[in-house]
């Protein structure tokens, strides 16, 4: 698992989904994790140790997980008791990356030097049009 494709990937997806700075630092908070336990496929971190270290409330962890796993970012399993950890695993990204809908490629036939005149503005050579 390559960091720097983890890193893209985040801030493409982010692009989309507006992340919080509670969910970016939760990423980047099992991000550290994983490379902690040495890219682990799965890595067990407790909850109560989690909003002590990043001062989150349970409802603001709950959230901010269910968002990073609905972008498909991370996959995790609740503990399921009092001294079970949660499970965390990191999601490798897709391979093809999807351009947000404001990113616009170049078309070599659309984009030609007309200087104004195909978006309505009156050419006429001078330097204040």
């Amino acid at each position: 698992m390559n960091l720097y494709e983890l890193l893209n990937n985040f801030w493409r997806v982010d692009e989309q989904e507006s992340f919080t700075g509670n969910e970016a630092k939760l990423y980047f908070f099992l991000i550290y994790l994983a490379n902690r336990s040495y890219w682990a496929e799965w890595f067990e971190y407790a909850d109560s140790k989690m909003m002590a270290n990043m001062g989150f409330s349970t409802q603001v962890l709950r959230t901010a997980k269910q968002k990073l796993k609905e972008a498909k970012l991370i996959d995790y399993a609740t503990g399921g008791g009092y001294r079970c950890k949660a499970k965390y695993q990191i999601l490798t990204p897709s391979l093809i990356p999807k351009l947000s809908e404001y990113i616009k490629t170049k078309d070599k036939n659309t984009n030609t030097k007309t200087y104004g005149k195909k978006k309505g503005f009156v050419y006429s050579g001078s330097d204040f049009d």
